[in-house]
């Protein structure tokens, strides 16, 4: 339940607290992706470099908002595997050149986690009406193969760069 403190309310909080502790367990598998505050898990894995906005921090990290992400938005698994896999290397946007890499996040954030930072972000970019991601959509792209090359190597197919 400590993982979890920082994406539940106090006022769930409370109510699980209520409960034996298997009862606790049922309540909180059961409870939907969307009870993870995708703002704030945001703020805290990714804002430091991407700023509070996804406008970036310049010369460190790029901004996650722009028109290259209604290209790269059009594919729903880019984004988690972003955030899942990692992203290195030299890529470019609007025009600015960056050369880093991003971490995975697998291995920090779990599949409600990454589904609930997911949608924050889409709204972010204006892609708000959206389908928000799932945890089992987020379980699907966690399993499949991925480094943070191949990440780079999908923007590049996507963006056709």
């Amino acid at each position: 339940m400590r993982r979890l403190r920082c994406a539940l309310s106090k006022r769930v909080r409370a109510a699980l607290s209520a409960l034996p502790a298997t009862l606790t367990l049922v309540a909180l598998i059961a409870m939907p992706a969307a009870a993870a505050d995708g703002a704030a898990l945001f703020k805290q894995h990714c804002a430091t470099c991407h700023q509070d906005s996804g406008a970036g921090t310049v010369g460190l990290a790029p901004s996650l908002l722009g028109e290259h992400w209604q290209r790269l938005g059009a594919d729903r698994g880019y984004l988690p595997t972003v955030m899942l896999k990692g992203l290195s290397g030299a890529i470019k946007v609007g025009g600015v050149p960056f050369v880093g890499a991003m971490p995975g996040l697998a291995g920090t954030l779990d599949d409600v986690a990454v589904a609930a930072v997911a949608t924050h972000l889409r709204g972010l970019q204006g892609a708000a009406g959206g389908a928000p991601y799932t945890a089992a959509e987020v379980a699907e792209w966690r399993a499949r193969p991925g480094h943070p090359g191949q990440t780079r190597a999908l923007r590049r197919q996507i963006l056709g760069d």
